[in-house]
């Protein structure tokens, strides 16, 4: 497939800079997190008492003679989903503020260049800004991103409760874990912001060729010098489109193989160092797991977005902070 970036790679953090004047309600966000993280830390560090006073519970002549903490504790873990979603959509609805400021200032700098006679004015351009780039830049990089660190601060506080009660398989869990995962998002970065870049494109494209009802052939964007016609465009998005959506959808089954294939390896290391305690392991780690497989998902699907979204935000920067440019690549 033929390269398309005309720019250097954007460092990890470089979007932030286009709502570097809107960082209260970016805080707002990631503070919501902690109460997410505090709860998946309690219920990790708790999980081997409720499977211990589970075992007593089971073994004991009454089996409704519940204790009201172990009672408590099951309820947290059922409706913890429920708190999590409240959470998400707390810091969604803080985003898509975030998005109508950026709204206002793409408008904005999109009608000063108009009202000046910009020779570098375009209505197709400016128009592909504000329907698909920033929705791009929140859907493909902000949101991923606040998912992203929230998910992080998951794994972390379940490793720290996992680390206090089996140091040694959690070390082979998330170094096998961070090698398989870490492989597979450098294989595929290229291809997401290559075909991410051609998707805007067509965007524009697309916007030009209505002009006329699609009628005739024009030059692209994309930088071919032959004039092409709709039909070229739709289809090359197509194309595009279908590599994006292959490795969004093949993440899933990725995350799920890497995190068995660590889960593997840690136990194997848990029966050589401490079989003992194996039972106890087992039943811990399925509910980190539970926990931490979409966790891992999240934070993968984030570097695939960022990549895909690149194009947007760099065009983002170039007709906002243009000044900014420089020292974010």
């Amino acid at each position: 497939m033929k390269k398309t970036k005309t720019y250097n790679e954007l460092k990890l953090f470089s979007g932030l800079v286009l709502i570097r004047r809107q960082w209260k309600l970016l805080f707002l966000a990631g503070f919501a997190a902690l109460v997410i993280l505090s709860l998946d830390f309690f219920l990790t560090i708790s999980m081997p008492r409720v499977i211990e006073e589970l075992s007593i519970v089971i073994n004991s002549e009454n089996i409704f003679n519940v204790p009201n903490y172990l009672i408590a504790l099951i309820l947290l873990i059922v409706i913890r989903p429920i708190i999590g979603w409240c959470i998400s959509f707390f810091q969604i609805s803080m985003i898509l503020k975030i998005l109508r400021n950026l709204e206002d200032e793409i408008t904005e700098k999109c009608k000063n260049s108009f009202e000046n006679d910009d020779k570098n004015f375009s209505s197709e351009t400016s128009a592909n800004m504000l329907i698909s780039h920033g929705r791009y830049f929140v859907d493909n990089y902000l949101i991923p991103l606040i998912r992203a660190t929230t998910d992080l601060g998951t794994i972390i506080v379940i490793a720290i409760g996992l680390f206090i009660q089996f140091p040694i398989p959690l070390v082979f869990f998330i170094g096998a874990a961070f090698i398989s995962l870490s492989s597979y998002q450098l294989l595929s970065k290229g291809f997401l912001r290559d075909n991410g870049e051609i998707v805007l494109k067509c965007y524009e494209d697309i916007i030009r060729s209505s002009k006329d009802g699609f009628s005739s052939s024009f030059i692209s964007t994309l930088g071919s010098n032959k004039d092409i016609s709709i039909k070229n465009v739709l289809d090359r998005k197509r194309r595009s489109s279908l590599i994006l959506g292959s490795i969004s959808q093949g993440l899933k089954y990725v995350v799920e193989f890497c995190f068995m294939f660590s889960f593997a390896t840690s136990a194997m290391a848990m029966l050589f160092f401490n079989p003992d305690l194996i039972a106890a392991f087992v039943g811990t780690f399925a509910y980190a797991g539970v926990r931490m497989l979409p966790s891992f998902t999240s934070i993968i699907a984030f570097f695939q977005s960022r990549s895909a979204a690149e194009h947007a935000v760099y065009e983002l920067l170039k007709l906002l902070h243009p000044k900014s440019i420089g020292k974010v690549i």
